[in-house]
C-alpha cells in the first residue's frame, strides 16, 4: 500500500478552488485563455460588421409633371427643405405591406402631396437609375406627365403651397434636382419650347 505525504497532496490541489482564496485578476489568467477570449470577441465583432454590410434595398421613387393644358404651365410645390424653393411633386413608392407599382404610387402622390385628382397618367416621361460614387445603383426614378388635372380643395399634405409656373421657370427651379430637371427636358412642353 502506498503512502501519500502532505507535500505531494499539496501540489495536486489547486488553491484557486479553495474557499477564501484570492480572486484571480485578468492579468493573472494564463495567456492561452486570454487569447481564446480575444478571438471570440473578434469573431462576434466581425459578425456584427457582416450584418451591418447587408445591402440596402434600392429606393423606388416617382415624380409627376402636372401640366395645365390651357396655360401650358407646370404645377410645383413649396419645398419642405428649402424655404422659398419649389419642386415637382415626388415621393417614394410604398414598400409595406406590399411593394407599390410606380404608376399607382404616382397617382397616390398626386392626391396626397399635390392635391390633384387623377385616375390615369398621360404618359411616362422616363425611368432613370441613380448611382452612388462607386457606381452602385441606389435608386430608380419613374417620372410621369399628367395633362388636364383636377385640383382638389383639400388634400392630406395641404400645408405645402401649390404654384403654376412657366416651363422655363420650372427648368430653372429644378437645376439642382437632376431627375426632375431631366424629366422636364423630355416632357411635351420641351418640344413646344424648342419650336
Amino acid at each position: 500500500m502506498a503512502t501519500v505525504t502532505l507535500e505531494s497532496t499539496a501540489a495536486i490541489i489547486d488553491s484557486a478552488n479553495l474557499p477564501g482564496s484570492d480572486v484571480v485578476a485578468d492579468e493573472d489568467v494564463p495567456k492561452e485563455k486570454k487569447e481564446k477570449k480575444d478571438k471570440k470577441d473578434k469573431k462576434s465583432k466581425k459578425n456584427k460588421k457582416d450584418k451591418e454590410k447587408e445591402p440596402k434595398p434600392i429606393r423606388q421613387a416617382v415624380g409627376v409633371i402636372v401640366i395645365d393644358p390651357a396655360t401650358q404651365k407646370v404645377l410645383m410645390l413649396s419645398s419642405r427643405k428649402k424655404e422659398g424653393a419649389y419642386v415637382l411633386p415626388r415621393d417614394d413608392c410604398q414598400t409595406e405591406p406590399t411593394e407599390e407599382h410606380p404608376e399607382k404610387a404616382a397617382i397616390r402622390l398626386l392626391h396626397e402631396k399635390a392635391g390633384v385628382a387623377a385616375t390615369f397618367l398621360s404618359s411616362r416621361v422616363g425611368s432613370y437609375a441613380e448611382s452612388n460614387k462607386k457606381g452602385k445603383v441606389i435608386a430608380h426614378h419613374w417620372m410621369y406627365e399628367v395633362n388636364a388635372p383636377t385640383l382638389l380643395e383639400t388634400w392630406p399634405d395641404a400645408t405645402r403651397q401649390r404654384v403654376w409656373v412657366p416651363y422655363s421657370d420650372a427648368l430653372k427651379a429644378t437645376e439642382s434636382k437632376r431627375m426632375s430637371h431631366l424629366a422636364l427636358t423630355k416632357c411635351t412642353l420641351a418640344a413646344a419650347a424648342t419650336v
